[in-house]
């Protein structure tokens, strides 16, 4: 029996495809991946939001119980060397961080920091204290804008070293007026290692002064006094590029807009509680 035959490329049978059929083709997948990329890179983001919303719950938790636990006085703010350091509830990297130390020499210091915190006995999980989106400990070096904490704290809890005759602060839990409009934690990039003193804006002269930190899109993450946390997509540019330029060891302090025409401020304000708030005029 003669043995069977098969067509091979180019004899009568079979049809190979065309150059332009190939490039149609790839055409095509490059279109696909253009719609799906970015639809991966929104879910990547609103994934790293959700874990941060989920710090700031666990910080807040930590933060309510040292109430629970003092007598209703809220955690203070920390000091180092007679500077206040830390974001405001804790002392600051111990020692301080370096340019001649390594990454994880500079973590070490601030794990060490942290400990030392009054909120710490109530949240030790460390990873709580950083936002997975925060890249400084990564694009950064020690010494040179590298920074492990994500989250200040609001001064009008129990801070007390800026504008203390303006916005003098709550000192216990049961003395803040409006629990649910009153944040606790801000989301912070500090340029200078490590989120320094207390998260202010000024009240005399209304105005910005700390910048936020947008480590998941152009938004941040709040907690409040009654244990809620929510995110703020942020309108105004300039306070995006405050964000951005302060999370590559850039000084941003005290940007423009802060005022009541710039909704971003507004909102911030009547957020930003102390014992003499009022409305913005």
């Amino acid at each position: 029996m003669k043995a069977a035959s098969f067509p091979t490329l180019g004899k009568p049978g079979i049809r190979a495809f065309t150059l332009i059929e190939l490039l149609v083709v790839i055409a095509i997948i490059a279109i696909l991946a253009g719609m799906l990329l970015p639809a991966l890179t929104r879910a990547k983001l609103k994934a790293t939001g959700a874990a941060c919303l989920n710090n700031q719950k666990q910080l807040n938790l930590g933060w309510y119980m040292y109430a629970e636990d003092n007598r209703d006085v809220l955690a203070p703010s920390q000091w180092n060397g007679g500077n206040m350091n830390g974001g405001g509830y804790w002392p600051g990297p111990s020692p301080d961080i370096t340019a001649n130390i390594t990454r994880a020499e500079a973590e070490s210091r601030v794990r060490k920091g942290l400990s030392n915190g009054p909120i710490w006995k109530f949240c030790t999980a460390f990873a709580a204290y950083h936002c997975p989106g925060d890249l400084r400990t990564k694009n950064r070096s020690p010494g040179k804008g590298w920074a492990y904490d994500s989250y200040s704290k609001a001064e009008g809890m129990n801070g007390g070293g800026w504008e203390p005759t303006i916005q003098p602060p709550f000192v216990k839990s049961s003395g803040i007026l409006n629990p649910s409009e009153s944040m606790v934690f801000i989301e912070e990039s500090d340029s200078r290692s490590s989120n320094l003193g207390t998260w202010v804006i000024n009240v005399g002269s209304p105005g910005w002064v700390d910048p936020f930190a947008i480590f998941h899109g152009s938004w941040s993450t709040f907690s409040f006094s009654d244990n809620h946390a929510e995110g703020h997509k942020w309108i105004d540019p300039r306070t995006i590029k405050a964000a951005t330029d302060s999370s590559k060891g850039t000084d941003s302090f005290f940007w423009a807009g802060g005022d009541k025409k710039n909704p971003d401020f507004v909102w911030v304000w009547n957020r930003y509680q102390h014992q003499k708030w009022a409305p913005l005029k």
